[in-house]
């Protein structure tokens, strides 16, 4: 006895009771798909059958509605034609029908009874002379029959390359003797008819032919050439169609094809029109479902195998399996799982052993992606310090910069092109200044200062600057509000607002245009959805016009999304309009956008209207002013900027205060305990190392109850720091600032002092 070939055996003895059932299931699906076979060529025949007929009646139907429109238009022109006109007038009126005719037709024509032409639209390269019909079958039939006829399909005289025509005649008889006086006619190239092109669009061999009373072939869309006058007069089958008036038919065709084939008579004419489509074309099909119908059979025949053979191989190994399985996981190889699938104990313990092993998965597939979350965090965290951190390390160096540029400017009297350098040195530091405001607004780190401020006057300030931002190529067009339009909102981010708007209107005119920006009250009605709370009332508007294609209704509904941009990439962050609404909004306003494609786009930025007095920024003043206004008091100055530090200082002591600075806040202290008499004013950087100007600002307080405070940042990174100094109502002067903005803040903080 030999356990060991135990499993062998009985593995080779599965395999071969695995054959049975898929020889029976091959079989089944074989007989399935001949079953379907001889089903579905009998359903494609009728299809088939069906649509052959259907274009048929649709032939016969379009034939006859050409003949119609055919015999009223030659009716038409026979009751316009004018016995005693000239050739020439008869061709210019043929012209103009045949321009105007609702049937694509080759010719119009009137010819005398000798067949010679009295005026056509279109004649032979030998011209009138050469323009004769005496020897056409359909001329001949007009003048014995004396009425309308249809005339056999012969190749055309008079257009180039002579294209097969099918004609109309209709004989017009003399008023007084009752004669025929003359032929009126119209031909149609046979290949441009509806009819013709539609079967064309069938499948590739389908056939339209049409058989006079006689059975005699008038057309053929297959060489027609061999066809023609070809009879079928003794065919049997062809005389039974005739006297049925419609049907369908399957044989063979004179050709050798067989074909499934619809005929209509048409009304117009004695004719019947056949179509005939290959059975080819319907074998084809079945073919094709055929082969799809086994390459079916053979996959789930395969499929069979795999699954018996694997449920065979579960049967008899399953222990195998599932030490594999664990050993594998133990590996590394989380996803692995047991194929055992048996409804015993082993079944039990694989399926409890994939439950554990999902479990497992899922809680590390959950830790992966908290860490990626956490990781997402910290990222976004690191992007704002750093973006806050370069604003603040800029505003530091714009600050000295700033500073020591105006020191120096005001101390050059007489130097004029000096002063006009440093003045340029000035206006790039405001340009810096701004690019810096612009960064405090992505990382939400600035400080906001709100103000009353006049709508015009923000416009009026950046005016020359819009100009520049549009360009040579567009024109900005600026309109003021008759009075004062006051607003409570920071400054400096309504002009952000108003440049990014303008910004966008000159993107939006890519080949030039004209900007209107207006500055204006509106008066809203209740329900009103361009101002806050749709409520009715007076409020500050201020609109950008552009001349651009428009924004589809879709887009529109979606201008204001952050990172929504229509504009190629590397060319718009989708940031502008998004970092506008953000603003406008938590200045109490609304922002909303109107458009008409092909007329252009409106911006519209409503903000409620203020009692308060409009606060103008001061104008600077030039050096010899600043020179004459002496000021004093005692003014403590924390700032961990040595540059900044030393251009506050020096200002300060030049305009007659006493200052006494420290690079922190342990040192500002210091020098507190340390003074002999009290300071009337703490001017303190909001962030400084180890000690937040808000933190010293309430311990000098506690020391020296009443001082004055006067903050100076240019970020806050820290939203305790941020909410301190926004709750504490002490102003902030933002950097980098001018002597005169500094000197205003200190001399307004100490007018507002409290000490008795």
């Amino acid at each position: 006895m030999s356990p060991d070939r135990s499993a062998p055996e009985t593995r080779r003895r599965l395999r071969t009771r695995l054959l049975a059932p898929a020889i029976v299931v091959a079989a089944c699906l074989v007989a399935l798909a001949g079953f379907r076979a001889w089903q579905l060529r009998g359903a494609q025949e009728a299809i088939q059958l069906s649509g052959a007929l259907q274009q048929a009646v649709a032939s016969a139907r379009g034939l006859d509605a050409v003949v119609a429109e055919t015999r009223l238009l030659l009716v038409t022109l026979g009751e316009l034609h004018d016995p005693n006109s000239k050739p020439e007038q008869n061709d210019a009126v043929l012209r103009r029908v045949y321009a105007a005719a609702p049937v694509r037709y080759a010719n119009l024509w009137i010819a005398d009874t000798t067949g010679h032409a009295l005026g056509a639209a279109r004649y032979p390269l030998g011209g009138r002379e050469a323009f004769s019909i005496a020897d056409r079958g359909y001329f001949r039939r007009a003048l014995s029959e004396g009425q309308f006829v249809i005339g056999e399909i012969v190749a055309s005289r008079t257009l180039p390359g002579q294209p097969r025509v099918l004609t109309f005649a209709l004989p017009l008889f003399d008023s007084l003797s009752g004669r025929i006086a003359a032929i009126v006619g119209a031909s149609i190239e046979a290949d441009s008819l509806d009819v013709v092109r539609s079967i064309r669009a069938l499948p590739a061999g389908t056939v339209l032919t049409i058989l006079d009373s006689s059975a005699t072939v008038v057309y053929r869309t297959a060489d027609f050439e061999n066809w023609r006058t070809r009879s079928f007069a003794s065919d049997a089958g062809t005389k039974k169609n005739f006297s049925r008036g419609e049907g369908v038919g399957r044989g063979r065709s004179a050709d050798g094809t067989d074909r499934l084939t619809g005929y209509k008579g048409m009304r117009s004419a004695p004719w019947m029109v056949y179509v005939g489509i290959p059975a080819k074309y319907t074998l084809d099909m079945v073919r094709n479902e055929v082969l799809r119908d086994f390459l079916a059979g053979a996959l789930i025949t395969m499929i069979i195998l795999f699954f018996g053979y694997r449920a065979a191989l579960g049967v008899v190994t399953p222990i195998e399996s599932l030490t594999a399985d664990a050993r594998a996981i133990a590996d590394g190889d989380a996803g692995r799982r047991s194929t055992v699938s048996s409804q015993d104990e082993l079944g039990d313990l694989a399926r409890a052993f994939n439950t554990m092993a999902d479990t497992v998965e899922q809680r590390n597939a959950a830790l992966r992606a908290s860490q990626d979350q956490l990781l997402h965090a910290q990222k976004m965290q690191a992007l704002g310090s750093f973006a806050g951190g370069i604003a603040h390390d800029f505003n530091n160096y714009l600050a000295a910069i700033t500073a020591y540029a105006e020191l120096g400017r005001d101390a050059l009297d007489g130097h004029e092109a000096v002063r006009s350098d440093l003045d340029e040195v000035l206006a790039a530091a405001a340009r810096a200044s701004e690019l810096t405001r612009q960064i405090l607004v992505f990382s939400r780190r600035q400080i906001v200062e709100l103000t009353a401020i006049d709508l015009n006057s923000v416009v009026q300030g950046i005016e020359r600057m819009l100009v520049r931002l549009v360009g040579d190529a567009h024109r900005l067009e600026v309109s003021y509000a008759d009075a004062a339009v006051t607003v409570v909102a920071d400054r400096g981010q309504l002009e952000q607002v108003v440049v990014n708007l303008i910004a966008n209107a000159r993107d939006a005119m890519p080949d030039g245009g004209t900007v209107t920006l207006r500055v204006l009250q509106l008066e809203a009605a209740a329900g009103d959805t361009r101002v806050p709370g749709a409520l009715p009332g007076t409020y500050a508007q201020l609109m950008v016009e552009d001349e651009g294609v428009g924004i589809s209704p879709v887009t529109l509904t979606r201008v204001f999304d952050p990172f929504f941009s229509t504009k190629t990439r590397g060319h718009g962050t989708g940031m502008g309009l998004a970092i506008a609404f953000s603003i406008v909004e938590q200045s109490g306003g609304v922002l909303s956008a109107t458009s008409t494609i092909g007329v252009g786009t409106t911006i519209s930025l409503v903000l409620p209207l203020s009692a308060d007095d409009p606060i103008e920024d001061t104008p600077r003043r030039d050096g010899a002013a600043e020179k004459r206004v002496r000021r004093s008091g005692r003014i403590l100055l924390a700032e961990d900027n040595a540059a900044v530090r030393g251009s506050a200082e020096r200002i300060l002591t030049n305009a007659g205060y006493t200052v006494h600075s420290a690079a922190d806040g342990p040192a500002a202290l210091a020098q507190l305990a340390a003074a002999a008499e009290p300071f009337d004013l703490l001017l303190s950087d909001v962030v400084m190392p180890g000690m937040s100007g808000s933190t010293l600002a309430q311990l000098v307080r506690e020391r020296q109850p009443g001082i004055d405070l006067l903050y100076m940042s240019g970020y806050a990174d820290d939203a305790s720091v941020l909410e301190a100094v926004a709750s504490s109502g002490v102003r902030c002067v933002a950097k980098p600032f001018t002597i005169s903005t500094l000197l205003d803040a200190v001399n307004e903080a100490l007018s507002l002092s409290t000490r008795p």
